[in-house]
């Protein structure tokens, strides 16, 4: 039974675990693009299934509620159509009327002028002033109903052109926010591709941007050991100046911004004079350096600082973060300064 086990753990360094263990995050497949499920086929497909499933009654969840919010549009053309056979009856009474004064006022001048008239005529004329009181009265009622109506359509366009309203808000609004989601989904999308080619550039030997990291992080400080005006100073200086063309210049007064001062590299022997004069200065002019080119490439502040975060910020030589104002038309900007 008794057995001896050995048990070994593999432990690396941390130095050797970053060169060993990936720990970038990757996507395997692009993202899907979002898509709204809440369509009218949907809504009618859930109408169907939980059909015997709604009150009969209630205020927001009842067939009741479905009925009364749907007949503020369909309703309108039934209810012009219940109005426009009032309006004809209107119309013919009021032709009745008409002719029925016409009549009566044909017996009034005959009587006016001394004739006489017969019992007939004068039966005639009562019942057509009976005709023309009822007439009278019966477009009385057709009025108020119409008025009624007319109101009830007022109401009912005036809801509906309401609703119609707020439909189209809740429409452009959420066409507003599936463009912004889009949009944000295409930034963080482009913010990916960003940080890797920040980060590819911070870790090319052969790019001035990733020859200015490896200054600061390889701590290269060799010009430091000779005091200016020796010979083995200004060795260097023309050994380097080149290399490091954002340290040097013409003179003390040559400390303008150094892409003037690449231009014309080409000739770098009057390119000898180490502007810095510790080796904090001459940490805080590269990271100027590499920062400005990175703005004036047009990568974003956003990017810059993640990609800063994925060099484990210089290996912990310097901060960074991104700075964002209020004024929504000022771009962000990267804030940063040597630890």
């Amino acid at each position: 039974m008794d057995r001896k086990v050995d048990i070994k753990k593999t432990v690396f360094e941390r130095d050797g675990y970053k060169k060993t263990i990936d720990r970038n995050f990757k996507f395997y497949k692009d993202p899907e693009p979002l898509i709204d499920p809440d369509t009218v086929e949907e809504l009618f497909r859930l109408y169907d299934k939980l059909y015997m499933l709604i009150p009969i009654e209630g205020q927001n969840t009842s067939h009741q509620y479905l009925v009364e919010r749907s007949s503020e549009l369909y309703q309108i053309d039934s209810q012009l159509e219940n109005i426009q056979p009032l309006l004809d009856e209107v119309a013919s009474l009021r032709g009745q009327i008409l002719e029925g004064n016409r009549q009566i006022l044909a017996l009034e001048t005959q009587l006016a002028n001394g004739g006489e008239i017969n019992f007939e005529d004068a039966e005639q004329m009562a019942l057509l002033r009976g005709q023309l009181d009822v007439a009278n009265s019966t477009i009385t009622v057709l009025e108020q109903a119409n008025t009624i109506a007319n109101s009830a359509v007022e109401q009912a366009s005036s809801a509906a052109n309401e609703a119609a309203e707020k439909a189209a808000e809740a429409a452009a609004q959420a066409a507003a926010e599936k463009a912004a989601q889009e949009a944000a989904d295409k930034a963080a999308q482009s913010d990916t591709g960003e940080v890797s080619e920040i980060y590819g550039i911070l870790g090319n030997k052969n790019d001035s941007v990733g020859i200015a990291y490896r200054f600061i992080v390889k701590n290269q400080y060799t010009m430091f050991r000779f005091s200016r005006g020796t010979s083995y100073f200004r060795n260097f200086a023309k050994s380097y100046s080149r290399k490091w063309f954002w340290l040097f210049g013409k003179d003390q007064n040559d400390t303008g911004y150094y892409s003037k001062r690449r231009r014309n590299y080409n000739n770098n022997s009057n390119r000898e004079y180490l502007i810095p004069t510790s080796k904090d200065t001459a940490n805080d002019m590269t990271l100027d350096f590499i920062v400005s080119e990175l703005n004036q490439a047009g990568y974003r502040a956003s990017s810059i600082v993640d990609a800063f975060k994925k060099t484990d910020f210089f290996r912990g030589k310097i901060t960074a973060r991104v700075i964002t104002y209020k004024d929504p038309e000022r771009e962000d900007e990267v804030g940063y300064r040597l630890k």
